[in-house]
């Protein structure tokens, strides 16, 4: 697959600095270049790398032991020197072999001055004299030579290493990366035109600003302006990351800039205030602790959230110490959390490939997650707890190269912080470290049994936490896995049809998710395929490759039930982090899709081609623009198909039960009013948008499932019978529900959803003054609010 991640036998420099030993020297031998002048020896290849692809054949553990890099030049053997070297003597004793360029050749040509038996596909290279020769066996068809590390200073020329491929007129020159003779300005600092692309996303991010501001004022060049923007903002940042010209210090700066760019595209949306319901929601658990200098306050909003006070802790910490609202504390915590986990997926991705192109487009495939842009940076605890999902990841891996106890103290220290932040992000640490672990057991030998402490550890700390702290969290999550089982029962069982199925998606969104998704596949099969046929034993690659897996079962919970497209964006949040560097394994190093047939007419069983792929020219361009086309094409698919809804891409006036779209002036009053005058904990009713208002501002108890109470006509014994069930002390009744139908459903658990054709009558709002034991006590012309007198 040419340049890939480094496996545990291909380290990292400063890694194979410290653990790489020497070559023996009966397998050693040098290779020099003609340098009459003196001069030190520039890459031939330096502006236009190549990309290496490993032998289809096992290679000895000698040539295992050196990375590839992008600096591998590729020298073919034309067929009259072939011939000459069947008879050629040693032209000396130091056994030297010469390289040569021959003017108006685009290749290097390798003249061999060693003897090569007549009829025989071996190039034998001898020894040097300083110890007992040994000859390479005349049926090993491969020569591995090793390469000391290039001088410094100037120096008569640059070694090289070279490979000889079996039964292939071909000899690959493996080239270290030179050090730098001396610190130029900048240095590995280069910022190159980061800067530049960024300036340019920026334009994007100031296109969709205004396209927000038209969505208000519901003009009719809003979208174009949207979609327009968005493109900006992305594509540009993609194109240069694909073509390979950028370093690491600004790879990770355009990664970072994107980052920030699209952050900025969701705090637009609303500057002012929080308005998802789970914002919220965690907005009153920070507010709680502000007020009170204690964790573990009660959050009528969000019971489970008690027990992971992580965000909710920050962000009362940046809030007291700066003087900043809640809110604006919120923001900057969220906005700072979502940096810093792109920033280790880069890291991560780096350690283990060595490629910053590799870590860059893993990281811009990641930002084409259904969920990135708005659930992965909202000031949700799921958002504080992802950089230390990634700091240990990033751990773990520093910990099995390096092999320093640092390293897993690290590890430990963030499982510790992700359990206590998000009960979901640390069942899915868990899955991840034990995939790693169990992926190096069974392909590494002797199995390394220590890698298991680790996944173990997390586990007892996940457990422990669980156990006898946040214990109510089973009982959260057992509604949505009842759902889910339902849900798969109903797909394999033949159960009836759900009634509460959500709206058919556009055909138009469904097609454009499609593309995306059919384009990842195909890349995941590629990959698979050239791993599989060159024996590849990198144990990370594997576990990306097993993760990309879990990724394409996951996205068929899209198909079961109501909640299935939300449990494939939540799942997806983990899983694409896999799919994401297998795809940058494929558009990076252009793993071939269609392979060519062999002599037997197979295709799909043909071995893969023997020497590198030097991507170079016309070759190149096209690499970088489909690239970049695939991966603008799954951002528009997950701008269509994760949040917010397509009904709901711009910010405007009053939607019902469409979460931000909904939450305006007089919802917010009427939440004021009720924390003012109504006792804490008081339960109240309502649909989507006026129980969350209820349960934060408000800081009652939300009762969620009322459907029943709004869907009818009239009240009847049978209403007050659930109202009284259900301890309903007091409705809220927003009276512009009767304007629109909703995205999808008015209430939670609504039994109406995906089968209402207009929206519910005025006259069946309004029934609740016909109650004789009700009493209107609040009305600001939209919102009211009934005291049921039930009790």
């Amino acid at each position: 697959m040419g340049d890939q991640p480094t496996s545990d036998s291909e380290r990292a420099p400063e890694e194979a600095t410290a653990k790489a030993a020497g070559p023996r020297p009966d397998e050693a031998v040098v290779l020099t270049q003609d340098n009459p002048d003196n001069k030190d020896d520039s890459d031939p290849a330096g502006d236009k790398p190549a990309e290496p692809e490993p032998n289809p054949s096992p290679e000895p553990e000698e040539a295992k032991a050196r990375p590839v890099g992008e600096d591998t030049v590729v020298i073919r053997l034309p067929a009259e020197t072939a011939k000459k070297a069947e008879t050629a003597e040693t032209a000396g004793k130091d056994d030297t072999v010469v390289m040569r360029k021959i003017p108006g050749e685009e290749t290097v040509v390798l003249r061999p001055e060693v003897k090569k038996p007549v009829g025989d596909e071996t190039v034998v290279i001898r020894l040097p004299a300083t110890k007992p020769a040994k000859k390479k066996p005349a049926t090993d068809d491969t020569v591995i030579i090793r390469l000391p590390q290039a001088p410094k200073t100037k120096a008569a020329g640059r070694a090289r290493v070279a490979s000889r491929l079996a039964g292939e007129e071909t000899v690959v020159i493996r080239v270290p990366t030179a050090p730098e003779p001396a610190p130029k300005p900048g240095g590995s600092f280069d910022l190159g035109y980061a800067p530049w692309v960024l300036a340019l996303s920026s334009l994007g991010v100031v296109l969709v600003a205004l396209a927000y501001g038209g969505g208000r004022h519901e003009s009719s060049w809003a979208m174009t302006a949207y979609w327009t923007g968005q493109v900006i903002v992305f594509s540009p940042v993609v194109f240069r990351l694909l073509s390979r010209l950028a370093g690491v210090a600004e790879s990770f700066l355009l990664v970072i800039g994107l980052a920030a760019n699209q952050y900025m595209l969701k705090w637009m949306y609303s500057p002012d205030q929080f308005r998802f319901p789970d914002e919220l929601q965690h907005w009153l658990a920070t507010t709680l602790i502000t007020e009170s200098g204690e964790l573990f306050r009660p959050n009528q909003a969000l019971p489970p959230a008690v027990h992971f006070p992580g965000l909710a802790e920050m962000g009362a910490a940046v809030s007291q110490l700066t003087g900043l609202s809640v809110t604006a504390a919120g923001t900057l915590v969220a906005g700072v959390a979502h940096l810093i986990f792109v920033g280790m997926l880069f890291a991560a991705v780096l350690r283990s490939s060595n490629s910053p192109a590799m870590a860059g487009v893993a990281c811009v495939t990641y930002a084409t997650a259904m969920h990135y842009l708005f659930f992965n940076s909202m000031f949700l605890y799921q958002t504080a707890a992802l950089p230390y999902f990634m700091l240990t990841v990033w751990a773990y891996r520093r910990w099995r190269t390096a092999g320093d106890p640092v390293f897993a103290v690290l590890a430990v220290a963030g499982i510790a912080m992700t359990t206590v932040s998000h009960h979901v992000t640390a069942f899915a640490l868990v899955a991840t470290l034990v995939l790693l672990a169990v992926t190096e057991l069974v392909l590494e030998k002797p199995r390394p049994w220590i890698t298991l402490s680790i996944p173990l550890a997390a586990l007892a700390v996940v457990a422990a936490w669980i156990g006898f702290v946040a214990q109510d969290v089973i009982a959260y999550l057992e509604a949505p896995v009842e759902g889910l089982a339902a849900s798969l029962n109903q797909l394999f069982g033949g159960a009836a049809e759900d009634a509460t199925a959500t709206k058919p998606v556009p055909l138009t969104q469904l097609a454009v998710q499609g593309l995306g998704l059919l384009g990842l596949f195909v890349l995941f099969v590629a990959v698979g395929r050239d791993m599989l046929l060159r024996r590849d034993r990198d144990t990370w690659r594997w576990a990306a490759l097993i993760g990309g897996g879990v990724f394409f079962a996951g996205n068929g919970a899209r198909f079961l039930g109501a909640n299935g497209p939300e449990i494939a964006g939540r799942l997806s949040t983990f899983t694409y982090i896999p799919m994401s560097i297998v795809a940058a394994i494929a558009i990076v190093y252009a793993v071939q899709i269609i392979p060519p047939k062999d002599e037997r007419g197979r295709r799909w069983r043909s071995s893969l081609p023997p020497g590198l792929a030097v991507t170079t020219g016309r070759r190149l361009a096209g690499q970088v623009y489909l690239g970049t086309a695939l991966i603008t094409v799954l951002m528009i698919g997950a701008r269509t198909g994760g949040w917010p809804p397509v009904s709901a891409l711009l910010p405007g006036p009053y939607l019902p039960a469409a979460y931000e779209r909904s939450v305006d002036e007089f919802g917010v009053d009427a939440a004021r009013w009720q924390e003012a005058t109504l006792p804490p904990g008081t339960r109240v009713g309502g649909d989507i948008t006026t129980v969350a208002l209820s349960s934060t501002y408000g800081r009652m108890d939300p009762v969620r499932e009322v459907g029943e109470l709004f869907h009818a006509e009239q009240w009847t014994g049978t209403e007050e019978a659930i109202a009284r069930s259900r301890g309903v002390s007091y409705l809220v009744v927003d009276e512009r529900l009767s304007e629109a139908l909703p995205p999808d459903a008015y209430f939670q658990g609504d039994p109406m959803a995906g089968r209402l054709t207009e929206p519910i009558p005025v006259a069946g709002l309004r029934k609740f003054d016909t109650i004789p034991a009700a009493s209107r006590l609040y009305d600001n012309g939209h919102v009211r609010i009934y005291q049921m007198g039930l009790s």
